[in-house]
């Protein structure tokens, strides 16, 4: 359709509204609330002062926040295709933005092609970003001397020079950036799904899945940038080269890290500099995706990104639930990528039978009996958990008579208390199960 309004002129102010401005607004001031409320066509161009924030400009305020809104075909010539916030911790919940576009022709690129954050804490959590587009950092958003909350979020489509769909720069971040789908997203030069700059962030469950750049098509690191993943997948992305298709370190002053990932190639495909950072714990097995080809990226029965990964994190503590809701830890450690795997709870390669085990009867007391079918001496190691992940007990090379082991002497080796735990059953050849048992100590 052709534009008859003048709103694709970069240049001027027609076809759209300059957006809301809050500026330097006195301590006390009265909060300001957006609840189920549509922005379309705002335009932040004109002189400097105006070319921020297509939507919302707010600067040195604070007490804004967005509900359950939408951006869409919001334009600015600088920063912030429908935010900018400086100073401000704008709340975004519940929204989508798409469509939106920071940048222009001349040597002032443009950063987060729908929120550009500067010196910010901003709350960001169960938002939906596509198809927006910068031509500097960010294509949907951009984070620079910030300290985002950023959880519970899909990222696809977007586009950028660097960091197709998130930027990180000059930044320490340490609160939760957590559970976040990041896939098919693209950058014109480095880290198709994230471009971190002079940034630490520490991010955890993460599931960064067919992106592009030239180099380092998921992830890229860049002038001292020691960020740390955990809990993650970094699979399938692209990139134009034989090397650097998930990771690319541009300099040796960046020292990332890695514990309990998913990397595709592992440390020998990485591009760039040499890694000389942490690779902990991590696999190079195919995640096992429900059905890649739509774009489900929850994990499938045998991934081997379930059970995986670790509840011991630096800076904050695990997030209780995963990006659909459900339980971050179902079955005695938490699963890799943004989703927890609901299913049966044996761990085994895709298509492989699993074992079963069951506890005879649950809720259990002292002195009943783990109910092993069909196994002769198969376990190897008993490992008991608390609901979130805390290990209580181990038992090695347990007695097992009659297909059964009695757990008083684990149960009471952790000093367990009424409640739910998970009972993880290892095996000889390697794999392992998790029982979920209803603990109630006799009285007697």
């Amino acid at each position: 359709m052709a534009d008859t309004s003048g709103f694709g002129n970069i240049h001027s102010n027609a076809g759209g509204w300059n957006g809301l401005r809050f500026e330097y607004t006195p301590i006390g001031t009265d909060s300001s609330l957006f609840s189920h409320c549509v922005f379309r066509f705002g335009k932040a161009t004109g002189d400097s002062v105006n070319c921020y924030g297509g939507v919302l400009r707010a600067l040195q305020t604070d007490k804004i926040a967005f509900r359950h809104c939408s951006f869409e075909n919001n334009y600015a010539f600088y920063w912030g295709g429908a935010i900018y916030s400086y100073k401000t911790n704008v709340l975004l919940a519940h929204c989508n933005f798409r469509r939106n576009h920071a940048g222009n022709d001349g040597m002032i690129y443009g950063y987060g092609g729908a929120v550009c954050y500067v010196s910010s804490e901003p709350d960001i959590s169960h938002c939906h970003f596509s198809t927006n587009s910068s031509n500097g950092i960010g294509g949907a958003a951009s984070f620079e001397y910030s300290r985002p909350l950023l959880m519970n979020s899909i990222f696809t489509q977007n586009f950028s020079a660097l960091g197709g769909a998130i930027g990180f720069l000059r930044s320490v971040p340490d609160r939760p950036i957590a559970n976040l789908l990041i896939y098919n997203n693209e950058a014109v030069f480095f880290g198709g799904g994230i471009a971190s700059i002079t940034a630490s962030p520490v991010m955890t469950n993460l599931t960064i899945v067919n992106n592009f750049a030239p180099m380092g098509g998921g992830y890229y690191c860049n002038f001292e940038a020691h960020a740390r993943l955990y809990n993650s997948i970094l699979w399938g992305n692209t990139c134009a080269g034989d090397f650097g298709s998930q990771v690319w370190i541009w300099d040796v002053n960046s020292v990332p890290e890695f514990h309990h990932c998913a990397v595709q190639y592992g440390v020998e495909g990485f591009g760039g500099s040499t890694f000389t950072g942490t690779y902990n714990n991590c696999i190079e097995s195919y995640p096992v995706f429900e059905d890649e080809n739509s774009s489900n990226f929850r994990l499938a029965q045998g991934s081997p990104c379930i059970d995986a990964g670790t509840a011991s994190l630096p800076a904050y503590p695990l997030p209780a639930t995963d990006l659909d809701g459900h339980e971050r830890v179902m079955y005695g450690l938490p699963d890799l990528g943004a989703y927890e795997y609901q299913g049966i709870a044996s761990i085994y390669p895709h298509g492989q039978q699993a074992r079963i085990y069951r506890v005879l009867p649950n809720p259990a007391h002292r002195g009943q009996s783990l109910v092993l079918t069909d196994i002769g001496d198969e376990v190897s190691a008993l490992r008991l958990f608390t609901a979130d992940g805390r290990r209580m007990s181990g038992l090695e090379r347990p007695r097992v008579m009659g297909g059964r082991i009695v757990l008083d002497e684990l149960f009471q080796a952790s000093g367990a208390i009424p409640g739910l735990y998970l009972l993880q059953v290892e095996q000889v050849d390697g794999y392992s199960s998790v029982v979920r048992i209803v603990y109630q100590p006799s009285s007697r």
